[in-house]
């Protein structure tokens, strides 16, 4: 644990737990609303991440040696770099969860072979990783961003357009996914690094990991739950089923594929049908996400001078 003697010996862990209380409502509610309906739980869930995440911010704006220095946001690019991290990292994150059930819920493969279908998609994101900083010492940063995330839109309607065994279309589509992804990972750390101060580097990094991290995070709940959501939405029981079938059925599709033997076949097409209809609700949603910031790389980062060719992005930027 890391101690700022600078606020009178309170430890970080306190911030730490501060900001957990901000972020942990806001995923509950969004689960519980999915799972259980919307309900006053939801409201005062929210209510309280709100409110807590306020607190959060303005005590870090007083301290001395604080958890998140938000002072950082000041800088236009640095904040337009983090919100395009956490966009993309939201989208990667839900729909690399979904695709990964598709592959072995709905087409029924191993997760052995469904690992190697999940190998072009990699590879996609590491050739990114690699070839946009390079691009990006010729080319302004905040269009190679732009420009390969709007190349990743194909993907997310590739996937919104996926329908029972469309494993290669699918695939496909979490490749150009990737694409994106491997191209914001690498550019927009830099510009977050290069954007700060040279005291506060290491703070300007760390804060990229995280929002990563939380993007992720908030992917597989948001798109996970929406996901969920649809697929109770559109699942037909049919009858004869006993109660604990009926149960299983609705809750997930891996539920439903667990019991398999016991239920019509139909049902368990119908079943595979109402998650991929959920899956292509939730890769539109995250591809609009995409779309805008795709559009902030391209106007809010057009600025940012390319590689190499200077040593700190000024904050009007």
């Amino acid at each position: 644990m890391r101690w700022s003697t600078a606020s009178g010996g309170v430890p970080r862990s306190c911030s730490r737990c501060r900001s957990l209380t901000a972020i942990l409502p806001i995923v509950y509610a969004i689960k519980h609303a999915a799972g259980e309906g919307f309900d006053a739980s939801v409201v005062i869930a929210v209510v309280v991440g709100v409110i807590a995440g306020t607190a959060f911010w303005r005590r870090q704006s007083r301290l001395v040696d604080p958890l998140l220095d938000v002072s950082l946001f000041r800088n236009r690019a640095f904040s337009v770099a983090l919100t395009v991290l956490l966009v993309g990292l939201v989208g990667m994150g839900g729909t690399m969860y979904l695709v990964t059930q598709y592959l072995q819920l709905v087409e029924g493969l191993s997760p052995f072979v469904a690992g190697l279908w999940m190998g072009p998609p990699a590879l996609a994101m590491f050739a990114a990783g690699i070839g946009a900083p390079v691009l990006a010492r010729r080319i302004r940063p905040g269009h190679v961003m732009g420009g390969t995330l709007g190349v990743s839109l194909i993907g997310y309607a590739l996937l919104a357009t996926a329908g029972l065994d469309d494993e290669l279309p699918v695939a496909a589509g979490f490749a150009f996914v990737y694409l994106g992804l491997g191209a914001i990972a690498a550019l927009g750390t830099d510009i977050v690094v290069g954007a700060a101060p040279a005291a506060k580097s290491g703070s300007a990094a760390s804060l990229s990991e995280t929002v990563q991290e939380l993007g992720i995070a908030i992917g597989v709940a948001l798109l996970g739950s929406l996901t969920t959501a649809i697929y109770r939405t559109h699942l037909t029981v049919p009858a004869g089923l006993s109660d604990g079938e009926a149960t299983a059925l609705t809750d997930s599709l891996s539920s439903a594929v667990a019991i398999a033997d016991d239920l019509p076949p139909a049902a368990l097409v119908d079943a595979q049908l109402a998650f991929t209809t959920g899956l292509n609700v939730a890769t539109v949603v995250a591809g609009l996400a995409i779309a805008v910031a795709t559009v902030l790389c391209l106007r809010m980062l057009r600025r940012v001078p390319p590689l190499g060719r200077a040593q700190r992005i000024d904050a009007d930027v």
